[in-house]
């Protein structure tokens, strides 16, 4: 540091200029030389060349001026460091001061004004270098900022064009939920409707729930409905069916969860089927009536087939009994085809008379097993069976149990070529996390398709239309095996794999409903 410093102040107010010279003259007028110039007077030639060790910079009365002011000192004297002085705390300093790598900054209050002293004696001192670090910092500050800024910028973009994403996939949806033909209504968590499209509120309003309240009250009704055990069925899941006002409807319940897999509500679905449960009644008793309608004659046919067989109208040659017995066969085809109707009828409906009593499901499957050994045998297919006498004990209907194993083993021997193997077997088994007794039926038949699987059960189904040309049969064996499952509380399942066989399970869960 030289022994007197030699500071240029660029001042154009002069009670300022007096103050400042009064601060500088306490301090010592032998370590100082202070010389006041204008903002104006930098812009002119000079008389002498500039030489100084601190310059300081005014910009109360004129900022941008004063900041152009010393940018030009800047380039004048660049080995000089440069302090600017504002007028107050509250100045906002302009963003220039940083750019041009200008400061510290001296805030002319009673502090600053006496610290100018020793802001001169720091910045010569250092050679300029304290300015330099501290313009080199605040410049790496400023670049920051903007890193910052920028940033936030693209963000708030990125954002905005999520928001409006969002917005048109909502406007997409609830156009998509409006325009649908099922009735939809979504509830939060603590009961409050959210959302609830035209023919929803359509339904709702004519089965009477017209006001927010009464919205409620479907709520409360539809969660009755779900937890009073109306839906027995195994596969049912959350469906049942609900009378509101002059309709049927099925009603679908839905939980909804949020991203991180809390319950965000309930969504439900009404679809209108009362049109379909018609169609049902008229088929039913139309299938009824078309049943008992042909029951009469094959009972009278297969009664005279009978009486001339036994020779009771007349002798009958061998020609004759020839035909008389394919008649009686037919004859008795066709009752089977109208008892299968009738049973699946009333099973559907829910009509069929059932004895259930506790027994072991090995004595049907036994039984079964027994009556179509020798139908194996002529087919030259191998029948084993496997049965767990320790299997629980259940409650069967077992007319309608044999009836379902008799049908599975009837369509394993007609699936299965000659040389082929059947088994059947008699097991326990767990189904989520519930015991059932299952029958198992396997074979090496033709197998079916995975595409097929779910429409194996469907009455007047078979796999397909190369199936059907090859192996007749009306479809109903399986559709009745389902609906006794499902009389029992079970279920009926199928794994197969075409060229590969099939396996299906008769399940039936074990219970004790005397208490026992």
């Amino acid at each position: 540091m030289p022994e007197r410093l030699k500071i240029l102040i660029v001042e154009d107010d002069e009670s300022a200029r007096e103050s400042i010279g009064k601060v500088f003259g306490r301090a010592g007028s032998l370590r100082f030389d202070v010389e006041f110039i204008s903002t104006e007077e930098v812009w002119r030639p000079f008389p002498r060349p500039l030489a100084c060790d601190v310059v300081m910079v005014d910009i109360a009365s004129n900022p941008q001026a004063s900041l152009e002011a010393a940018s030009r000192l800047r380039s004048t004297l660049p080995m000089a460091g440069i302090a600017i002085m504002a007028p107050s705390d509250d100045f906002m300093a302009p963003v220039e001061i940083i750019n041009m790598g200008l400061g510290p900054l001296v805030i002319l209050d009673y502090e600053g004004m006496s610290s100018l002293p020793s802001v001169a004696m720091s910045l010569a001192g250092d050679g300029g270098g304290s300015q330099s670090s501290m313009r080199g910092d605040l410049s790496e500050k400023n670049r920051e900022l903007r890193d910052i800024t920028d940033s936030l910028a693209r963000q708030s973009v990125h954002l905005i064009r999520l928001r409006n994403e969002l917005a048109a996939e909502k406007s997409k949806l609830e156009t998509i939920i409006n325009g649908m033909s099922d009735g939809v209504i979504f509830f939060n968590v603590d009961g409050a409707l959210e959302m609830i499209n035209p023919v929803a509120r359509k339904i709702i309003t004519s089965a009477g729930y017209k006001d927010e309240p009464e919205l409620e009250s479907f709520l409360r009704f539809i969660r009755e409905h779900e937890t009073s055990g109306a839906n027995t069925a195994a596969d049912a899941g959350d469906t049942f069916e609900s009378s509101m006002g002059p309709k049927t409807y099925r009603t679908r319940i839905g939980k909804v969860f949020d991203s991180e897999d809390e319950m965000a509500g309930l969504l439900i679905m009404l679809t209108d089927i009362t049109q379909d449960k018609e169609y049902e009644k008229l088929k039913n008793e139309f299938t009824s009536m078309i049943s008992h309608e042909l029951r009469t004659p094959l009972t009278s046919i297969r009664a005279a087939v009978d009486n001339l067989l036994r020779g009771n109208l007349g002798d009958v040659t061998d020609d004759q009994t020839k035909f008389l017995r394919l008649i009686a066969r037919n004859v008795d085809r066709q009752q089977d085809l109208i008892d299968n109707l009738l049973d699946l009828a009333r099973l559907e409906a829910g009509q069929m008379e059932m004895s259930m009593e506790r027994g072991q499901m090995t004595t049907p499957a036994v039984f079964c097993m027994d009556h179509f050994s020798l139908a194996f045998k002529d087919k030259g297919v191998n029948l084993t069976g496997n049965f767990d006498e320790d299997t629980p004990r259940i409650y069967m209907d077992q007319g309608l149990i044999t009836q379902a194993i008799n049908n599975l083993l009837s369509n394993a021997l007609k699936f299965t070529e000659a040389g082929g193997e059947v088994s059947i077997s008699v097991k326990k088994e767990m189904v989520g996390g519930s015991p059932y007794v299952g029958v198992i039926v396997a074979d090496t038949g033709v197998g079916i398709a995975r595409e097929h699987l779910e429409k194996v059960f469907d009455k007047y189904t078979q796999a397909d239309s190369s199936i059907r040309r090859r192996f007749a049969g009306t479809g109903l064996g399986l559709a009745i095996c389902k609906e006794i499952a499902r009389a029992h509380n079970g279920l009926i399942t199928v794994d197969s794999e075409p060229g590969r066989g099939s396996r299906f399970s008769l399940l039936i869960p074990v219970m004790d409903e005397l208490g026992e």
